[in-house]
């Protein structure tokens, strides 16, 4: 089935409140603190985030390479308040100004491409050698940065993201890197209950090969399990096993798992409902959601499906 409106509708549920106060941005390209020429730092903020509110903001910029080049690892680190941040590959119309944004519509309805997704406070993550994130030069990045303050004070939040590249002309050989993310919007929790997914089947892309995995849930999650799976309804080698929704793996899989068009991955969330209100799938974090995902290879861009529909599959 292809990709449609109605499926894409996922992440379409309106624009969170806007951000107030002043904010500042900053990347290697526009007098950020990189000095390394192999380094490219982008970062948002501060955020003020008053208490007890949610916010979703954005900014456009350069990337801060002026060379093709390839990402070799990433450092992620984000100040306390911190639901997800993303940095996009993106040809939205640049602007330091952080503005108000829905979460994940770059993923769903645009052309952007996930360089990294962080739902952890500090990560730091490798490309195994000969595999490589491709970035052409005077790329602009989106960084979508989500908050929500649980304290009786303000916050102010803060993203920082290192991409350690090295120069595509003297890279040598290499595979590039693609990201998926792979999810159900199929979430019902009756209030003060447990409910589950139960086990979800997604296959790959025929001739690719999965090298990390990691999971996304909200608040009430209390677990998200992968399986490397031939087929529906067969679970092989567990590769997650995250019980704190809060940090979730991001690991390298050795092996890696070899996608063969038929094969993919089993998934399931669970949650315990400790609230008086039915929750169901929703881009708030006081929704809920499920998703797997992940740097495959050899790749370019993004393999987003819902449901079993795949947006840029044929």
């Amino acid at each position: 089935m292809r990709w449609n409106l109605a499926a894409a509708s996922v992440v379409s549920l309106g624009v969170l409140s806007a951000c107030s106060g002043s904010s500042t941005s900053s990347s290697s390209g526009d007098g950020g603190p990189t000095t390394n020429p192999n380094e490219q730092t982008v970062a948002i903020g501060p955020i003020p985030v008053a208490a007890g509110q949610e916010e979703t903001v954005c900014i456009v910029i350069p990337f801060g390479a002026t060379e093709d080049v390839v990402v070799n690892s990433i450092d992620v680190n984000l100040a306390p308040g911190s639901h997800h941040l993303i940095v996009y590959q993106s040809t939205v119309a640049p602007t330091s100004t952080p503005y108000p944004c829905s979460p994940f519509t770059g993923i769903a309805f645009g052309s952007d491409v996930p360089f990294v997704f962080s739902g952890r406070e500090q990560l730091t993550w490798t490309f195994p050698q000969g595999v490589g994130l491709d970035v052409p030069a005077n790329t602009f990045v989106k960084i979508e940065a989500h908050y929500i303050n649980t304290t009786s004070a303000e916050l102010q939040g803060h993203g920082q993201v290192t991409f350690h590249t090295t120069p595509k002309a003297t890279m040598g050989p290499y595979k590039p890197a693609g990201f998926s993310f792979w999810g159900t919007m199929n979430i019902d929790i009756p209030p003060n209950a447990s409910a589950s997914t139960g086990v979800q089947f997604q296959a790959g892309v025929a001739n690719t090969h999965l090298i990390s995995i990691s999971t996304h849930q909200h608040r009430l999650g209390t677990g998200v399990m992968a399986w490397e799976s031939e087929a529906p309804g067969q679970m092989g080698t567990q590769i997650a096993k995250d019980l704190d929704w809060a940090n979730p793996s991001w690991s390298l899989l050795n092996p890696q798992y070899d996608f063969n068009g038929t094969n993919g991955l089993s998934y399931e969330c669970n949650w315990t409902n400790t609230t008086s209100q039915a929750i169901t799938f929703g881009e708030s974090a006081l929704d809920e959601m499920c998703f797997v995902g992940g740097y495959f290879y050899p790749g370019s861009g993004l393999d987003f499906c819902i449901n079993g529909h795949c947006k840029n599959r044929p």
